[in-house]
């Protein structure tokens, strides 16, 4: 079998019975090339029950472990992986929605080489969805990418906007290894060992992951055509991080750092304001070149001139290599990323993706100070 997604479920099955249910409709494959791994961590309402049946494409596994004091999300990511068939995982969260095209561009991936890490985005939707809807298709009709619908779109989109969709322009690019939408093949969940189940807390067991796959020299790859739908259930936690699951945060950034005390090479506050999301301590990720130079790419029979230019003004030392792709129907992308570190850098941005950065540097601020004033109103009720 290709592929196995698995997903963690505690308490969540009205939203993953829509999860499971877009599952249904991968165009182009069916129950010989997927299963999906649900994994129950300690649920206490049935979800089986709930969900049983749902799978009309594709093979069901469901695995209910016990709650006690080793529980955790890496757990359950270990035991989907260790009970799964694919030769490729593909995890995402029980709250996500995928498109008909999610296998599609894995395949346009892990078709082109197998040592490699796939990253993909989210739409953060504000409202909830019909069941109907996923099985008609309405949901991808009603939301689609927007460039000025900031409130759509998750964290990252932005931070794209700087360092680009090539994850080598990034100084850190485990960083944005979120399990909500990653895959990789299970050869190299063997080689790492899966995710660190001592991560008790909320958040980090990801991007540690990410990065002990980044040590292992295994390529991350951004697919921006990988785009799934985050279901809303209440604040999202991209942009700022609720203060209720700050203690169990830092908690599991202090592991980190005993863990892999090089791989930030900061101070404990500053490691603190970088993992929760300070979009301004995330500019010291960006590199620094002296001289730009941009690659247009507008016409498909372009493509082998387009990748020659590449290359030659990538080997200039401190060079910035700025690819803007007005056509998006090959693999370039993939090309670009393939090539690792190069002496100079380059930035990758697909045109349909492009965000105006100043409007985007006021929504950013404009939001986060909502989700704090939001944030303080639900602790202030729990107290």
């Amino acid at each position: 079998m290709k592929f196995t997604v698995v997903m963690p479920t505690y308490n969540n099955r009205e939203l993953l019975r829509n999860t499971l249910e877009a599952l249904n409709y991968q165009e182009g494959y069916d129950e010989n090339d997927y299963e999906v791994v649900v994994v129950d961590d300690g649920s206490s309402v049935d979800t089986y029950s709930y969900i049983k049946g749902i799978n009309k494409n594709y093979k069901l596994k469901y695995y209910y472990l016990e709650r006690n004091q080793d529980s955790c999300r890496a757990r359950t990511r270990n035991h989907g992986w260790k009970n799964a068939d694919g030769d490729i995982i593909a995890y995402i969260d029980s709250d996500i929605i995928v498109g008909r095209n999610y296998l599609k561009e894995l395949d346009r991936c892990f078709s082109v080489a197998s040592d490699i890490l796939v990253l993909g985005n989210r739409f953060m939707l504000n409202e909830s969805i019909e069941f109907d809807d996923i099985a008609t298709g309405k949901i991808y009709e009603k939301y689609k990418f927007e460039k000025e619908n900031f409130p759509m779109l998750e964290s990252r989109y932005f931070m794209y906007e700087s360092s680009s969709y090539n994850a080598n322009a990034s100084l850190c690019p485990w960083l944005l290894c979120y399990s909500c939408n990653l895959a990789v093949t299970k050869e190299t969940l063997e080689e790492i060992g899966g995710f660190d189940e001592n991560f008790k807390e909320w958040g980090i067991e990801d991007i540690e992951f990410g990065y002990s796959a980044y040590k292992k020299k295994i390529q991350i790859v951004i697919n921006n055509k990988l785009e799934v739908y985050h279901q809303y259930h209440g604040m999202r936690n991209d942009l700022i991080i609720s203060a209720a699951k700050i203690p169990g945060y830092e908690k599991n950034i202090d592991y980190f750092i005993s863990k892999h005390p090089k791989a930030l090479n900061m101070n404990k506050k500053s490691a603190y304001r970088f993992l929760e999301g300070d979009s301004k301590a995330y500019k010291l990720l960006e590199k620094l070149e002296v001289s730009n130079n941009v690659v247009e790419f507008r016409d498909k029979k372009d493509l082998q001139l387009v990748k020659d230019a590449i290359l030659i003004l990538s080997n200039m030392p401190m060079a910035k290599v700025i690819v803007h792709d007005y056509v998006e129907e090959t693999n370039l992308d993939i090309w670009i990323q393939l090539l690792g570190y190069t002496d100079g850098t380059i930035l990758y941005y697909p045109m349909s993706r492009r965000l105006n950065k100043k409007d985007m540097e006021i929504f950013l601020e404009e939001e986060k100070a909502r989700e704090r004033e939001y944030d303080k109103r639900l602790m202030e009720e729990l107290v």
